[in-house]
């Protein structure tokens, strides 16, 4: 991504920014509202609004016009982390304590219900005559964001999963807030129906990728590197792509290896390494790289052959994710 392009999203991310942390809800009871502004101060990568904005910009709209449906978008994907983390027993989110970690389960809960009626709070506010198509948008996404949840939890308690199932699930779970994204940015922009539907294929594969190269930094990556917990998907045996693949390339020796690992209930640095080594001796890596690069090209290819106005951003940010170190 050229100087030029840098500004750009650094204004869209200081833009963002300024409305997540001066939000327009009240401010007591603390017990509520407290944990609600401390999720909104992490510092995340704001991909989506991001995405949303570029995606205006693409079918020929001014960006400023998306600026409080990307507003909303971050804040509803804040609101499924916090929910995330407590699922998942996770303890760092953004490089700082959790939600729950930080106060308590009830008191996130609570905040993160109350997030979501923000966020409906802002798009009901925002005047302009496409808010019915924004509102049928944003529930398609926000269910099928929730179905994948569901099938996430469901896939720890199945015995036996295809790599498949697993797509199919982070296309509701990952991609479907990606593609959201993409999709309410085309809405504002003017699009017609089949520019965001182009756009809703554009963000579906790169959610793909983002949630693949997630897989495989929870493994090659750190935890502080990352900004949260790393560990817990491998050792809950989370039914991942590179998890599936790889089970079904260890050797029996390996395998108890691994259970002893499992057993110590805590992934070490070196335990981290024997796994990454696994995943390269055993083709892992690279067949999933090899799948990545096969949904940025199919993404790449619809975006040229597209008759957006301008696709320079959407182009950065797909670079951005593909080459993402944490």
């Amino acid at each position: 991504m050229n100087q030029e392009l840098k500004q750009k999203l650094n204004e869209w991310r200081a833009t963002v920014r300024h409305h997540l942390t001066n939000p327009k809800f009240a401010t007591e009871p603390d017990y509520l509202f407290e944990p609600m502004r401390y999720a909104l101060k992490g510092e995340g990568k704001m991909l989506r609004p991001a995405l949303c904005l570029a995606s205006t910009e693409a079918v020929g709209g001014n960006w400023k016009d998306a600026v409080m449906v990307s507003v909303a978008l971050e804040i509803f994907h804040t609101f499924t982390l916090i929910h995330d983390d407590i699922m998942d027993g996770d303890e760092i989110r953004r490089g700082i304590p959790t939600v729950h970690a930080a106060y308590d389960r009830d008191r996130a809960l609570l905040s993160g219900d109350t997030m979501l009626i923000y966020v409906y709070q802002i798009i009901s506010e925002i005047e302009d005559a496409k808010i019915p198509r924004l509102f049928r948008a944003f529930n398609d996404g926000a269910m099928d964001v929730c179905k994948g949840q569901g099938w996430d939890m469901q896939f720890e308690q199945s015995p036996h999963v295809e790599p498949d199932q697993y797509e199919m699930m982070i296309d509701l779970k990952t991609g479907a807030l990606i593609k959201l994204a993409c999709q309410l940015g085309g809405i504002v922009g003017g699009g017609d129906e089949q520019a965001v539907n182009v756009l809703s294929r554009f963000g579906l594969l790169l959610g793909r990728v983002f949630q693949m190269q997630d897989d495989l930094l929870e493994v090659t990556s750190s935890a502080e590197t990352m900004g949260k917990s790393l560990g817990s998907d491998m050792l809950n045996e989370k039914k991942t792509w590179i998890w599936l693949d790889l089970k079904k390339t260890l050797s029996a020796t390996e395998m108890e290896q691994w259970k002893q690992i499992q057993r110590s209930d805590q992934l070490s640095d070196d335990d981290r390494k024997q796994i990454q080594t696994w995943m390269i001796d055993h083709g892992t890596i690279e067949r999933a790289q090899r799948l990545i690069q096969k949904w940025i090209n199919e993404a790449d290819q619809i975006l040229t052959s597209s008759d957006f106005k301008d696709t320079t951003m959407l182009n950065a940010l797909a670079d951005m994710i593909l080459n993402r170190k944490h």
